[in-house]
């Protein structure tokens, strides 16, 4: 710049160079942090151009037109990068939202459609590879009385002590824990045949009827189901864990069939 001045040349290879480093700018730090850049480096520009005049009018005005030719060029990069910005925040805030609707409020599980969606691609994936797959359907024993005796705040706390410690018994085997309805709570176990799946199932029984829970004594029964071949259905994985549940319940409660 001070070498250009000096010897009054033209403008044109500063001019295009400063563009390109603005539209650099404005891609890699945004449209803020890209405005100050751009606004930084014409103020320099500006400052050469009062301290190191151009000898002839011709030249000030051709300098003048270039910088005022990266300044629009900086304002419409302005404009694009903001737009992006704009509706990336948007797409960000919808998914957010998407994903909150799909949660239970109450225990912060995936809800029953979510949990239904999940289902589909994990036995779409066991097709295909050719992997197990199993199912546990969990429900509270007596949860009625405990609404019916102890009130329904209560039960809410019995449901998100539940939800947390199935959430963390499972989480670290890659299965998925959701809450399917009321007092009634599936997980989704990838990669786990039939007799694992019973031992984790017992486990999470134990776990559950192991201490009390928002001071009650709570006990829960699972029924087990695993993937059985291509032609097996979700709906009939499903009916299978929630048959293997009855049969639990007729059992006594507190067991895992």
């Amino acid at each position: 710049m001070y070498r250009l001045l000096q010897h009054d040349l033209p403008p044109y290879e500063p001019a295009l160079w400063m563009t390109c480093v603005c539209i650099v700018a404005f891609v890699l730090m945004g449209s803020r942090w890209g405005s100050v850049f751009t606004g930084v480096a014409l103020l320099i520009v500006l400052i050469f151009l009062l301290l190191i005049p151009p000898s002839t009018p011709q030249l000030t005005a051709a300098w003048l037109a270039g910088m005022t030719v990266v300044g629009v060029i900086s304002g419409v990069c302005y404009r694009v990068t903001r737009f992006i910005e704009s509706n990336l925040v948007m797409h960000e805030e919808d998914h957010a939202k998407l994903n909150k609707a799909r949660l239970d409020s109450l225990t912060e599980l995936p809800g029953r459609a979510a949990i239904e969606e999940e289902l589909n691609r994990k036995l779409e994936y066991a097709r295909k590879t050719g992997t197990p797959l199993s199912l546990l359907v969990g429900d509270i024993d007596h949860f009625k009385t405990v609404n019916d005796h102890h009130g329904h705040n209560t039960g809410d706390d019995v449901l998100r002590a539940v939800a947390k410690r199935l959430r963390r018994n499972v989480g670290g085997t890659g299965g998925v824990v959701g809450r399917w309805g009321g007092e009634e709570f599936v997980v989704l176990l990838p990669g786990l045949a039939k007799p694992d799946a019973l031992v984790l199932a017992d486990r999470l029984r134990r776990e559950i009827g192991g201490s009390e829970l928002a001071g009650l004594s709570i006990t829960t029964s699972f029924g087990v189901a695993s993937y059985r071949g291509p032609h097996d259905t979700a709906n009939q994985l499903f009916g299978r864990a929630d048959q293997a549940l009855y049969e639990a319940k007729r059992a006594g409660r507190n067991s895992v069939r």
